[in-house]
């Protein structure tokens, strides 16, 4: 290229980036929530919301409700809610680690 050409380009070039470089490299500002100053919110630490009727149809666990046929995984080992076979649990649904006839474990890998 030419001696002539390349100058001005340059030039061109540098008050290009000295007028707009600025600006190009600002950026806006984000918008985010205001912290709360309070702790975070805990886990609800009461009794499961069931009634003694209610028991036979539902598990607990971790203080959470499940209903029958719903699978959890503790580690590796995978648990059915299961109704209950009658007094022996309580007449109480409760999990059974085993594969039901009716209810089928999660895969917990």
């Amino acid at each position: 290229m030419n001696a002539r050409r390349i100058l001005p380009t340059r030039l061109a070039l540098l008050a290009v980036i000295v007028v707009f470089g600025p600006s190009a490299l600002a950026q806006p500002s984000m918008q985010f929530p205001p912290r709360s100053s309070g702790p975070p919110p805990l886990e609800p630490s009461g009794p499961p919301p069931l009634t003694p009727a209610d028991m036979p149809n539902y598990c607990v666990y971790e203080n959470r409700v499940y209903s029958l046929g719903s699978g959890v995984c503790i580690g590796r080992t995978a648990y059915v809610c299961v109704p209950s076979p009658g007094p022996s649990t309580g007449n109480r649904a409760y999990w059974a680690s085993k594969e039901d006839q009716v209810f089928l474990r999660p895969n917990c890998n």
